[in-house]
């Protein structure tokens, strides 16, 4: 599959006028990653627009003594690293593959030329910002204010962002490990609550899959600690 034919998939890409289509696709580099490789690291010049065509990346940052956060993790069809690449700025995070992954890299030049140029790009980069701001902001919520369990539930739940992640699917390809690299809870803590979703039966797990069975109900769950 070639560089265009991989943008086709990405819903911004299709709303481009021919030559915007053009200008993205002479600018976008794919490349896939195996687990636990650097993307993009903390402190360099952000480069790229990145997004995942296949696979699962996360957002973090490490202290020296081995010490890390997590901020996010990007499923397929997401895409991440906007706000550093309209402000010109040094990265403030490290993106790294969860998992094998086949990434999306859009040159800064083009993207920006995109955001002055394309009124359907402006948009989507505008609606993409305002809802990293509330998904960053309920991460903060969480994992300040909730429960081991609750954080595993949140999680998962929001692979399924509408907007930020339109392709997730409802049986995710997702390990325990996994989902402790995005929630920093330990492989066992994490059995421990996915064992009790399934229980209340939102969840059904299988080796190495999650199907989820009631979205809803994961979306609610622990936010009554709130």
């Amino acid at each position: 599959m070639n560089d265009q034919a991989v943008l086709q998939q990405h819903n911004w890409y299709r709303a481009l006028a021919p030559q915007h289509q053009a200008l993205a696709a002479s600018g976008t580099a794919v490349r896939t990653y195996a687990p636990g490789s650097y993307i993009a690291r903390r402190g360099e010049y952000s480069r790229h627009w990145i997004g995942v065509d296949a696979g699962l990346i996360k957002l973090a940052v490490y202290t020296p003594d081995g010490r890390g956060c997590t901020f996010c993790g990007v499923p397929a069809g997401g895409w991440c690293g906007e706000g550093s690449v309209i402000k010109r700025e040094h990265r403030r995070y490290d993106v790294i593959a969860i998992r094998e992954s086949r990434v999306l890299l859009v040159a800064e030049t083009v993207f920006n030329t995109l955001l002055e140029d394309s009124l359907p790009f402006a948009g989507y980069a505008v609606h993409q910002l305002n809802e990293r701001m509330g998904q960053f902001i309920a991460m903060v919520q969480n994992d300040r204010l909730l429960g081991a369990d609750a954080r595993v539930a949140q999680a998962i739940a929001q692979l399924f962002h509408p907007a930020l992640y339109p392709k997730t699917s409802a049986v995710l390809e997702l390990s325990q490990e996994e989902i402790g690299l995005l929630t920093g809870l330990s492989r066992q803590r994490v059995n421990q609550a996915l064992r009790r979703l399934e229980t209340g039966g939102m969840l059904s797990l299988s080796y190495q899959t999650i199907q989820v069975m009631d979205l809803e109900a994961l979306r609610r769950f622990g936010m009554s600690e709130l």
